[in-house]
């Protein structure tokens, strides 16, 4: 596997008034070149976090990001400014990540400013409007603002802003959620073509099962903190090995009533709080094969079949839970 980014024990805590959140506990995983890598997992369980320490946007508590074999958090200054060029993000909000104040052309060029890419100002606004074209923006929308824009044209901007420096890594937080669903759909084409023309990599971070599914190559889960799964894309889909992924699956709307299974199990309980977070297996307290050994011993990732990782002391394994 062609490497290009590898998060090693990452950990996040947060200092609170009660205590600390922990919103990053013992994460590890590693990116191939060219690869999509969705990660899943209700709200408030640290996607958001984790792609944040990726960036180096937060400094993680411990742990270290390598990106194309470089330690992120051993750089400074100049250097570190240098290896940021290749990591962007896409933003969740399409409307909260653009400034009213500034226009297209200002919004996409200013990255290229800051990084001194172009030898004038005429060129790095010939750079935009072929970023614009590319994006399915036309470039003679190149003087008016965010609001003059619909959502689906505002990511498409903030798609554009996030290729300007031509990354190889692009986390994308949750980049279609706010998005309608026909609006959804030319979003996630027009992401899979950048990557197949530019040799993109994605870290795609979403709670829609089915949008992760369509894109990844394979997904991460998280719950509270840490990872549970992590497998192939359909491997996971067809035979999850974790509970909780296969609660997440269940939950899944079905559109056609006749597919409907209105006896199936949900997730009963809350979620548990991440400034006093349960011992052992962070999901015991919902989880409906917990027992001693779950509510005392934190289970290892381990890898149930060729890229399959589980952790969970009772795997699933041709069994049902409910």
């Amino acid at each position: 596997m062609n490497e290009l980014l590898r998060a090693e024990r990452l950990v996040k805590e947060f200092p609170v008034k009660n205590g600390v959140v922990h919103a990053v506990s013992d994460v590890s995983f590693t990116v191939a070149k060219g690869e999509t890598l969705g990660l899943v997992g209700e709200s408030g369980c640290g996607k958001s976090t984790l792609g944040k320490l990726i960036l180096n946007l937060i400094t993680p508590t411990s742990g270290a990001v390598w990106f194309k074999g470089t330690d992120l958090s051993a750089l400074r200054g100049r250097e570190q400014r240098r290896l940021r060029r290749g990591m962007q993000m896409i933003f969740q909000d399409p409307y909260a990540s653009l400034d009213p104040r500034m226009t297209v052309g200002r919004i996409i060029m200013e990255p290229l400013t800051a990084h001194r890419v172009g030898s004038s100002r005429a060129e790095r606004a010939d750079m935009v409007r072929s970023l614009m074209e590319q994006v399915g923006i036309r470039p003679e929308f190149y003087g008016r603002y965010p609001h003059q824009f619909s959502g689906g044209q505002r990511q498409r901007i903030g798609i554009a802003r996030a290729l300007a420096l031509d990354p190889e890594l692009i986390i994308c937080d949750e980049p279609v959620s706010a998005l309608d669903v026909s609006i959804q759909a030319q979003i996630l084409n027009l992401l899979s073509d950048l990557q197949a023309a530019r040799g993109l990599t994605y870290l795609f971070i979403s709670h829609d099962l089915n949008v992760v599914r369509y894109l990844s190559d394979r997904v991460m889960v998280m719950f509270l903190g840490q990872i549970c799964e992590l497998s192939p894309t359909e491997p996971l889909y067809s035979q999850p090995r974790h509970p909780y992924t296969k609660f997440l699956l269940e939950a899944v709307p079905q559109p056609d009533p006749t597919l409907r299974d209105d006896a199936r199990a949900l997730l009963a309980g809350e979620v548990a709080s991440a400034i006093n977070p349960p011992p052992g297996c962070r999901f015991h307290p919902r989880c409906p094969c917990a027992d001693d050994l779950c509510r005392h011993k934190q289970p290892d990732l381990v890898e149930m079949a060729p890229g399959h990782l589980c952790a969970c002391h009772h795997p699933l394994v041709d069994r049902e839970i409910f």
